[in-house]
């Protein structure tokens, strides 16, 4: 069994600079911590669950140690925050999850990720050399997960009357993500073959050139602009020329592609937690947020109608 005794220790601090902690609660508002190998202990011991975290995937838009947005090289597993679903790309509460808002206080504190730990803000020098080193993989928490899992299944049953490993408790204690017989590398790449950024950037770039069109052709718009689909094309001599029409046709066939996407994104989802027992508050580590949440990332917001989701302008983007 491991618990976070068996972690690497961070480097080391004189004994005032590790306590003096102001308790301001501003750090973790800001979001919860990115993990790193030594934190994969704390899946094994049972501290922490994939239900815990939230992955940015490679290409989604994280924020930088200077503040800044940028795309990410690869994969970011973090701790969420605590209304997940209604994040998106840009603003929002990220709060963490483990944060006591009322006295500012972490529930978990004993058993901290590495980057709580090396965080301090009058000295950001610990956290600054352990940002992007060891991080960790939706696999490495899968593994980490699921071995703890069965040791702790393992002595449920030696400590239970019932020897049968099979029973009903030790059964529950491999459900979902702890599962050893999913193939979760495989589900994994699937669903990035259809809904990863790096297949999505060509269609990203068209709605973020269609957004800029329509938030200069509609200024102090109040209400979501839609984006516009493939229109007839009137007969001369007020037909648009054939660079009009092609423009028009690129940012059609752009929507239709990137609704498409978050179709099959909700529809992925629903498979996972049918076929492979996820449970809901496990699917935003092992997919990501969905493209619904992020599709802010192209200026463009997706609104569910009767007849399915829809992009739009969102009027807050709108000047």
């Amino acid at each position: 069994m491991h618990n976070e005794h068996d972690m690497p220790a961070l480097a080391p601090q004189d004994a005032a600079a590790d306590t003096d902690c102001r308790g301001c609660g501003i750090c973790c508002r800001k979001g919860g911590p990115a993990l790193h190998a030594e934190d994969l202990a704390l899946f094994r011991a049972g501290h922490l669950a994939p239900e815990h975290c939230l992955t940015l995937r490679a290409g989604e838009l994280a924020r930088d140690l200077d503040g800044q947005l940028r795309p990410l090289e690869r994969e970011l597993v973090k701790l969420r925050p605590r209304q997940i679903l209604r994040q998106s790309a840009r603003g929002g509460d990220w709060t963490c999850l483990f944060l006591n808002q009322a006295d500012n206080r972490c529930s978990v504190y004993a058993h901290r990720p590495a980057e709580c730990r090396a965080l301090l803000c009058r000295d950001t020098r610990a956290i600054t050399a352990l940002h992007g080193v060891g991080r960790v993989s939706r696999l490495d928490v899968l593994a980490a997960w699921a071995e703890g899992a069965a040791e702790r299944a393992s002595a449920a049953v030696g400590h239970s009357d019932s020897a049968d490993p099979a029973d009903s408790a030790n059964q529950a204690a491999l459900a979902g993500c702890a599962n050893p017989g999913v193939p979760w590398a495989d589900i994994l790449a699937a669903h990035e073959e259809r809904c990863g950024y790096a297949v999505l950037a060509p269609v990203g770039a068209a709605l973020q050139r269609a957004a800029e069109d329509l938030r200069a052709r509609n200024p102090g718009a109040v209400h979501p602009v839609p984006l516009p689909g493939l229109p007839d094309v009137p007969d001369a001599p007020d037909a648009p020329d054939a660079a009009e029409v092609a423009e028009v046709a690129e940012v059609a066939e752009a929507v239709a592609t990137f609704l498409d996407a978050v179709r099959f994104d909700f529809a992925f989802r629903s498979l996972v937690r049918e076929r492979a027992g996820a449970a809901m508050e496990e699917l935003d580590f092992l997919l990501g947020r969905t493209l619904a949440a992020t599709a802010v990332m192209y200026g463009v917001a997706v609104r569910m109608t009767a007849d399915g989701p829809e992009l739009v302008l969102p009027p807050g983007s709108v000047s």
